[in-house]
This record gives C-alpha cells, sequence and structure tokens, in this order.
C-alpha cells in the first residue's frame, strides 16, 4: 500500500505579543503585528489582560500601583523650549535664552 501525502501542514510560529507605548510609557495598544513604533514584547498573560493602565519605564512594563510612578521634569537636550526665565512660557528654538525641559518617568 503506497502513503500519499495530500496536504502538508504549515510550521507552526510562535506569536510575538507586543504592547506598544508612547513617549511617556502610556499603553497605545496591543498586537501580534508588527507595525512601526515604541514597543516591548510581553508575555500571553499581559497580552490577554489588555490592560489600559500599565506603563513603560525604561523598556520594562510596570504595574500602576497607586504611589509607585512619578513622573518629574528634568533639564534635557531634547524636549520642550522654555524660557530660561519662567518654564511657563513655550518658546520656539529661535529665542535667545531657552532651557529644554522632558518628562521624566521613575517606578518606585
Amino acid at each position: 500500500m503506497e502513503e500519499f501525502v495530500i496536504w502538508e501542514a504549515p510550521p507552526i510560529i510562535k506569536p510575538e505579543f507586543r504592547l506598544y507605548y508612547d513617549e511617556r510609557g502610556n499603553v497605545l495598544f496591543y498586537t501580534c503585528e508588527k507595525p512601526e513604533g515604541n514597543y516591548v514584547v510581553i508575555d500571553a498573560s499581559t497580552f490577554a489582560q489588555g490592560r489600559p493602565d500599565i506603563k513603560v519605564i525604561d523598556g520594562k512594563v510596570a504595574g500602576q500601583i497607586a504611589g509607585s510612578i512619578v513622573s518629574k521634569l528634568v533639564h534635557d537636550n531634547e524636549g520642550m523650549c522654555c524660557a530660561s526665565e519662567d518654564l511657563s512660557i513655550v518658546v520656539d528654538s529661535s529665542y535667545d535664552n531657552i532651557t529644554k525641559w522632558k518628562l521624566k518617568t521613575y517606578e518606585l
């Protein structure tokens, strides 16, 4: 008796679960697709929960526990241009006396 292969199943490829986030570490969306943008690879459990209230800090997922995440404005080479004499005045880069500020998020 001869054996015939009618159909050969394609190889099973394990999905890569991704969490996409903005520059402040806020969740934008979860996907297994590969669009452009900032993302971290996460486990299946985190993907299944799909929580919008977690943060990404330094490339790692941080749980949102009251009082455990602090944001602070810091001097930086990138960020929002402000007048050096008053942080509340936003100016463009052609202004003479500027200081650049960026919001940095820390997990305690």
